[in-house]
């Protein structure tokens, strides 16, 4: 049975400037069954923000797998750089914000021009006054240029079905 925290001394404490303690305890590789367990229980898992982080520490995992086994290291895959650290929330508490982005030029185009290269894979239709501008499904979005917003539907036949990621 694991010991409560207050039983236990713990590895780290510490409080960051804005307030917020942080506190770390060292479990035993017995001990750590219990989460080897509780995490076998995820049966899906959304990378909402970090993704580009998980990439990189995978691409440095094998960069530094293929340098042991070039210095004739036995690699076993449980070697530090396998691992790296993250954070888990249950979807009953994600909340993901908006993900907005600005054009600074239209390279060179015209506003009626960049419109007609977006309608080539999307449906546009003006927003009408009063109307809210937050996407309401999967595969849509909002667009404001020139003052004036726009709904922008994904057409079907630009939306790749091939893989998940896809």
């Amino acid at each position: 049975m694991i010991e409560t925290v207050s039983q236990r001394e713990c590895y780290a404490d510490v409080t960051t400037d804005d307030g917020v303690r942080h506190v770390l305890w060292k479990c035993t590789v017995e001990e750590s069954a219990l989460f080897i367990d509780e995490f076998a229980k995820i049966p899906n898992l959304y990378v909402a923000d970090g993704h580009h982080r998980t990439a990189a520490a995978y691409n440095v995992g094998k960069i530094r797998e293929e340098e042991a086994k070039a210095a004739g290291l036995e690699v076993t895959g449980e070697e530090p750089y396998n691992y790296f650290l993250t954070l888990f929330f249950p979807a009953k508490v994600l909340k993901i914000y908006d993900y907005n982005r600005v054009l600074k030029d239209l390279n060179g185009h015209s506003s009626e021009e960049f419109m007609d290269k977006l309608s080539q894979h999307f449906d546009i239709s003006p927003i009408v006054e009063g109307e809210t501008t937050y996407p309401q499904a999967i595969h849509k979005f909002s667009l404001l240029i020139d003052g004036k917003w726009f709904h922008m539907d994904l057409k079907e036949t630009s939306l790749d079905r091939s893989t998940p990621i896809s």
